[in-house]
């Protein structure tokens, strides 16, 4: 829903969004998630580029249609149109990854034909091992950006709108290294089935190496930008004033971040649901929700910018410590047969 997100809350009332919820939960849901499975079984046999087109195309269109369907130039549907544009840009989004099963049909391994469809033990035990972890450390993401805005909500909608801005900016870097640690899980993966150790090593070291090499630079840029990024949003001079400072807090945590989510991706390719899921708790629980209360107290306000990058040096450092000590068992293991 970008439209949405570049109006800001304000621009609909609560009747609108209670509206455009309803449209999105009975209309949108269903092909929402089909999407995002449709996706991640693409993705898993090295069609990254089809993933990334087909996941794309239904962002594009969101784009396009938002206007369209929400505007009073256009249909003037409102907050239901926000939810009938999302609700068709992900059934193109699931018709594009249809059509491309449909073409590579018997070269494939990819089945969605529900007569295959099989509940073994195994295959459902597999599953849950990384979904639910990947679920719960979603839901404790939220929870941490729930806690941050209630948090910045007590020094007014000045500090509020700035706080938002900063996130949607600092967003942008952290979902290119989030895709670098989803786009290297099927090599990991691969590699880590057939013991091939040392491929599946120089896959995690280089993917490591570009990450951070970029978030580190993005780093830079953000930091002594972070005025005039934070000005493009704004001219309020204290919503400028207030995104300078948080912004310059929350890039801090980029390069740091790349590693803990590489680290999230090798542990979910290795079929580590356990690793994943204590990390998903070491960061919110008991680091970055922590953080925020300690910071806020000691730095009113300013200090929540922080949090992040106080966890993520801790869990950086776990996450190479703990690969390295997979990488290091695997090694052993082969030496041994």
């Amino acid at each position: 829903m970008p439209f949405l997100g570049i109006l800001g809350a304000d621009a609909f009332t609560s009747a609108a969004t209670s509206e455009y919820l309803k449209w999105t939960v009975t209309c949108g849901a269903v092909p929402s998630i089909l999407n995002v499975v449709m996706a991640y079984l693409v993705r898993s046999e090295g069609s990254s580029l089809h993933a990334s087109i087909g996941t794309m195309s239904g962002c594009i269109m969101n784009i396009i249609l938002d206007p369209i369907f929400i505007l009073p130039w256009g249909l003037g549907m409102g907050a239901a149109g926000a939810g009938l544009a999302t609700f068709i840009s992900n059934c193109l989004a699931c018709g594009y990854f249809f059509v491309l099963l449909f073409i590579k049909r018997g070269r494939t391994y990819v089945c969605i034909n529900p007569k295959k469809l099989k509940f073994k033990k195994s295959i459902i035990l597999g599953i849950c091992a990384v979904g639910i972890p990947a679920s719960i450390q979603n839901l404790l993401n939220v929870t941490g950006m729930t806690v941050l805005n209630n948090f910045t909500a007590d020094f007014g909608s000045d500090a509020v709108a700035a706080m938002g801005i900063s996130q949607k900016l600092n967003m942008i870097p952290v979902q290119i290294a989030l895709g670098f640690s989803q786009g290297i899980m099927p090599l990991v993966g691969y590699n880590y089935a057939s013991g091939d150790v040392g491929r599946m090593k120089k896959t995690i070291l280089f993917a490591g190496k570009i990450i951070a090499a970029f978030m580190a630079a993005v780093t830079v840029g953000y930091y002594f930008g972070a005025g005039a990024l934070s000005g493009l949003f704004m001219e309020n001079p204290t919503v400028v004033a207030y995104g300078t400072r948080f912004l310059r807090g929350l890039c801090l945590a980029m390069p740091f971040l790349c590693m803990d989510f590489l680290g999230v991706g090798v542990f979910q390719s290795c079929g580590l649901g356990k690793n994943a899921l204590l990390f998903a708790i070491l960061r919110k629980i008991v680091l970055e929700i922590p953080a925020l209360f300690v910071l806020n107290k000691l730095f009113p306000l300013y200090g929540l910018a922080y949090a992040q990058f106080t966890a993520e040096i801790v869990l950086a450092a776990a996450a190479i410590a703990v690969m390295h000590g997979i990488i290091k068992n695997l090694e052993r293991e082969k030496g041994r047969g």
